[in-house]
């Protein structure tokens, strides 16, 4: 399987005081407002999703959700990445059984792994699921643990389903090194938003984007600003999402409260986070309408449609 574009990593709407998944009525208008805004794809249950906040059974549910909401109108990759091996291959299964187009599976976390170590991981979840469309997850900020160029060369010359991979880091050294020991019928995604514009300059085939769960217009916008060789207009898109990225990152540890904040001030309702993560104080609500108004009367939000989100 071949993807190209920009593959949202939603956000998981939950109740209002994130204990327990929103109704599935609230999870299809939320992805009704991703897909009419141009989304090749959806990243389910990601870092963005905050999948390792919830439960085993609630992956599979929002997995399944995803699945039966989407009906193959897009294609549906399921974040099946846990910190044991067990977990993840029961996820990968489960995204099988279900009719997802594939998986993403981020590098075991918390522990250092070596190299072996995470060879052998990824050998046993791929295995699990012959045939199916693997992509692995590179994030060091979380995960701290490398994707090696000469480890990515050796699980594509034992793991055939191994199809792409998310780059989430601003290290475009190690995007080329990629690109280079697995050539170009591999899959390549930039993960952060940031350097979007830099990494497709280099050959990525696209950008799995957090910002996308919130403000989906602009990463869409600088991917057919780019391919339609406008590379102007890609560049002045990209400066409008790293002014977004000021007002909408948060400080540490808010980085999705403010997502879902940006979401409730686009009349999308998906709850709040998942606990120990907080929602925005009153206060601290006010402040970011404030800021996304100052963007709107500066013309760098012009790219937004609100026109169906109510």
């Amino acid at each position: 399987m071949k993807l190209e574009g920009i593959i949202t990593a939603p956000v998981t709407p939950l109740s209002p005081d994130g204990s327990e998944l929103a109704k599935e009525s609230v999870f299809s208008k939320y992805y009704r407002f991703l897909i009419e805004r141009g989304m090749n794809g959806l990243l389910i249950g990601g870092t963005t999703g905050e999948a390792p906040l919830l439960t085993l059974s609630e992956r599979k549910t929002i997995a399944e959700r995803a699945v039966g909401i989407i009906s193959h109108s897009i294609p549906v990759i399921i974040h099946a990445g846990c910190i044991s091996t067990a977990e993840t291959v029961i996820l990968a299964r489960h995204a099988v059984s279900i009719g997802a187009e594939g998986i993403a599976v981020i590098t075991p976390y918390f522990y250092h792994f070596n190299a072996a170590s995470m060879e052998k991981y990824y050998r046993t979840v791929a295995d699990s699921v012959p045939s199916f469309p693997v992509f692995l997850y590179y994030l060091p900020e979380f995960a701290h643990n490398d994707i090696s160029a000469n480890l990515l060369h050796k699980l594509l010359v034992s793991c055939p389903n191994i199809m792409g991979i998310k780059y989430s880091d601003a290290d475009m050294v190690h995007l080329q090194e990629y690109r280079r020991v697995a050539g170009w019928d591999f899959t390549l995604f930039g993960g952060d938003d940031s350097v979007e514009y830099a990494s497709l300059s280099l050959g990525a085939n696209g950008c799995v984007s957090g910002k996308s769960s919130a403000f989906p217009e602009l990463p869409v916008a600088l991917f057919n600003a780019f391919s339609s060789g406008n590379l102007a207009e890609a560049r002045r898109i990209q400066l409008m999402i790293d002014n977004l990225a000021d007002v909408i990152d948060g400080p540490p540890g808010m980085g999705i409260a403010y997502f879902k904040a940006s979401l409730r001030y686009r009349g999308i309702d998906v709850g709040a986070v998942r606990q120990p993560l907080l929602p925005l104080s009153s206060v601290e609500y006010e402040n970011l309408v404030n800021q996304l108004d100052n963007l709107r009367n500066k013309k760098l939000l012009d790219l937004l449609n609100d026109g169906n989100c109510q």
